[in-house]
C-alpha cells in the first residue's frame, strides 16, 4: 500500500533530477533500499520526506557517476503512463497547439540544467514541480533553510544566464 501511495512521486522526483531513461530504476531501487533501511526511520510522519530523500541521494549517486563517464541527461517531462496508450506518432502531431516554443526552450535550458548538481535539481523540482514551499523543501531534503535558498538562487541563475546568452545569440 505504502508503495502504490508513493510510487508516481518517487518516479516524478527522479525524473527531474536525472531524466526519465533512469527515473524507473531510480524509484525501484529507492523503495528496495526504504524497505530494507526501514529501521532507520525515526519518524513515522516524516515517511513522504525520508523516501524522497532516498531518490535523490540515488540521484546524486548517478549524476557523479555520469560526469565521471561523460553520459548526458535529456530533459524532458514524462508523459504519464495510461492503460489505452495512443500511438507513438500521435504525440508527434500538432493538435492545434504550437509547440516550436517549447523545443526552443528545451535546446536553451537542456544543456544549463546538466550543469546543476543533484541538490540544485533536486530543490528546482520539489519546489517548482511539486509545489513544496522553500522550508518544506529544505526539511525534505535536510538542509538548512539558508542553504536551500541560497542552491535555488544559483540554480535559478544559471538558468537565466542560458536564457540571456540564447536570446543574445
Amino acid at each position: 500500500m505504502l508503495v502504490a501511495e508513493h510510487t508516481d512521486v518517487l518516479y516524478r522526483l527522479a525524473v527531474a533530477i536525472v531524466g526519465e531513461p533512469d527515473a524507473r530504476d531510480i524509484a525501484q531501487e529507492s523503495i528496495v533500499a526504504a524497505w530494507v533501511e526501514i529501521g532507520s526511520l525515526r519518524r513515522a510522519d516524516r515517511f513522504s520526506a525520508w523516501l524522497q530523500r532516498i531518490v535523490v541521494n540515488r540521484c546524486r549517486n548517478l549524476l557523479r557517476n555520469r560526469r565521471r563517464r561523460g553520459v548526458t541527461l535529456s530533459l524532458h517531462r514524462p508523459e504519464p503512463e495510461s492503460s489505452n496508450p495512443e500511438p507513438i506518432g500521435e504525440r508527434l502531431i500538432d493538435h492545434g497547439s504550437d509547440f516550436r516554443g517549447a523545443i526552443d526552450a528545451r535546446a536553451t535550458l537542456e544543456p544549463a540544467f546538466e550543469a546543476l548538481s543533484a541538490d540544485q535539481r533536486a530543490l528546482l523540482a520539489l519546489h517548482y514541480s511539486f509545489g513544496y514551499s522553500i522550508r518544506e523543501a529544505a526539511e525534505t531534503l535536510e538542509i538548512p533553510v539558508g542553504t536551500a535558498k541560497s542552491r535555488l538562487n544559483t540554480a535559478l541563475g544559471v538558468l537565466r544566464r542560458a536564457i540571456e546568452q540564447e536570446r543574445k545569440s
